[in-house]
């Protein structure tokens, strides 16, 4: 067992390895200069209340957007790998926030550690786009940070409901600033929030407990504050700008019908990534001995005195959370959310993923499986030989079991990828190349400056997301001039054209 936690470990520092690496690489892109010019030039309340009236009515990550970004502090460009790192940095510690929470003293540290480590070594394999959700400033602030608070969020959950009376206080204050804050983040996190406080308040108010009676009110005004947060974000004015730029009629049975079928999709494309199953699996032991020692942890506690049936519609009620994420995307464009955005499901989607695992071990506890496991204490070893197998073969490949044309040759592993863009010298040339553009627009004494286009081999597809336009009259290349007090910027032959308005696949998948 101490050799399989040690290739564990070994495979987990391996597979986020190269992501952290690649920070010292990662430079801000397309509307992170925009955000940081508006910022200098207009002052912290000027900007919030123009995006709030404009552009948004995410109130906390318009402050995040204009505040935590380097590019608004001297020496931004130099330091702006702390953001992608800090991001990786808070995220994972919001998991081990969770795991801790839920496991408390049945597990040690260092096996809470690396259950943190996995959940976080499987985001970043299958992530739709690492380059989006967690070098690209605009992206991780909008979605990979609130994503974090979330994570805290589900922490304070789970430490407030078996809490003792005298420390109750405490958890459903921090309950209500970080649900408040990830409500006014983004749309498709603040939902499931909004859905797991609803599930919570009528599973309550079903069971009746007299004893329970304050939580009960106390989820009502939880829930009846959260309504109130949503709709302020919901119905800001600058809401109802954007959606007037978008300009897309989309009918009701589209962005009714939509989010499930969309959900479908992902979710078989989830599902059939062999690192996760086979993760899974040599996972299995290890919830079997949690289970065991239940009696460690409250939170447990309660889940293993739940019935059968009741688990199981606590795990349909998980899944059925995810398409009612996707639906403010299907609402807004009518299609299918940005990658970034399925990013942040995606985290969602593992959570509710090793929930509805650890409901099935507690279903099945008094199995004969489940007991022979426990005295063995791991899977046999031509078992586990297989599955870890199968695991470094998937993790050691570039493969590919994505269903539709759309996706075919793109990389699900995000592990190689990330090393293939570092051992071919992509990082370093895209790195090399922004330098070169930063001191030459520092430098040059004209007002309109003409730079190089990023060739393709400098395009790493792990940093990678946009480059400025070959229009000079385009909104992000003034912005981006502006940023070192030029009039505009563009790119020469090669560079790239304006971007669509709402996410499309790229060009070539429309042959």
């Amino acid at each position: 067992m101490r050799t399989q936690k040690a290739l564990a470990a070994l495979l987990v520092f391996l597979t986020i390895l190269p992501f952290v690496v690649l920070c010292f690489y990662s430079h801000p892109a397309f509307d992170d200069f925009s955000d940081a010019v508006q910022r200098r030039n207009a002052g912290f309340w000027t900007i919030q209340q123009d995006l709030y009236q404009h552009l948004t009515g995410r109130l906390f990550t318009s402050v995040v957007l204009t505040e935590a970004s380097p590019l608004v502090y001297d020496r931004g460009l130099a330091n702006y790998w702390l953001a992608p790192l800090g991001t990786l940095v808070l995220l994972g510690s919001s998991l081990y926030a969770l795991v801790a929470a839920v496991v408390k003293q049945a597990w040690e540290g260092g096996a809470k550690l690396l259950a943190t480590g996995v959940l976080l070594a499987l985001w970043l394999v299958q992530n739709p786009s690492v380059a989006e959700s967690v070098y690209w400033f605009n992206g991780l602030a909008v979605y990979t940070i609130p994503c974090a608070l979330l994570v805290f969020w589900l922490a304070v959950v789970v430490q407030w409901w078996p809490a003792e009376a005298r420390h109750r206080t405490v958890w459903l204050v921090l309950n209500l600033i970080l649900g408040t804050c990830v409500l006014w983040s983004n749309e498709i996190i603040a939902l499931p929030l909004l859905a797991v406080i609803v599930g919570l308040c009528g599973w309550e108010w079903w069971r009746r407990r007299p004893r329970r009676k304050k939580r009960r009110w106390q989820l009502l005004g939880l829930l009846s504050w959260f309504c109130g947060a949503l709709a302020f974000s919901l119905l800001a004015p600058g809401n109802m700008a954007r959606a007037a730029i978008i300009d897309i009629a989309v009918p009701w049975h589209k962005v009714l019908l939509g989010p499930p079928v969309a959900m479908s999709y992902l979710l078989l494309n989830w599902l059939s990534s062999g690192v996760l199953l086979f993760g899974s699996v040599l996972a299995v032991p290890a919830l079997v001995r949690l289970v065991g020692g239940v009696k460690q942890a409250p939170a447990l506690v309660l889940l293993v005195a739940l019935r059968p049936k009741q688990l199981l519609v606590a795990g349909i009620t998980l899944l059925l959370i995810l398409p009612v994420s996707a639906m403010p995307s299907y609402w807004a464009t009518g299609g299918l959310m940005p990658p970034r955005a399925r990013a942040a499901l995606y985290l969602l989607f593992l959570l509710s993923w090793f929930t509805v695992l650890l409901a099935t071990v507690v279903v099945t506890r008094s199995s004969a499986w489940q007991r022979r496991l426990t005295t063995a204490g791991s899977w046999p070893r031509p078992v586990a030989a297989l599955l870890w197998a199968g695991l470094l073969l998937n993790l050691a490949t570039d493969h590919n079991l994505r269903v539709t044309r759309r996706d075919v040759g793109r990389a699900s592993n995000n592990a190689a990828l990330a090393y293939c863009d570092l051992f071919s010298g992509k990082a370093s040339r895209y790195d090399a190349l922004l330098l070169a553009r930063y001191d030459k627009l520092r430098t040059s004494k004209k007002q309109r400056v003409e730079v190089a286009a990023l060739p393709p081999n400098a395009r790493p597809a792990s940093l990678f997301y946009y480059d400025i336009t070959t229009d000079s009259t385009f909104g992000v290349n003034r912005d981006y001039g502006a940023f070192f007090h030029k009039q505009t910027v563009w790119t020469g032959k090669g560079g790239m054209g304006h971007p669509p308005k709402t996410y499309q696949p790229p060009a070539e998948d429309e042959e």
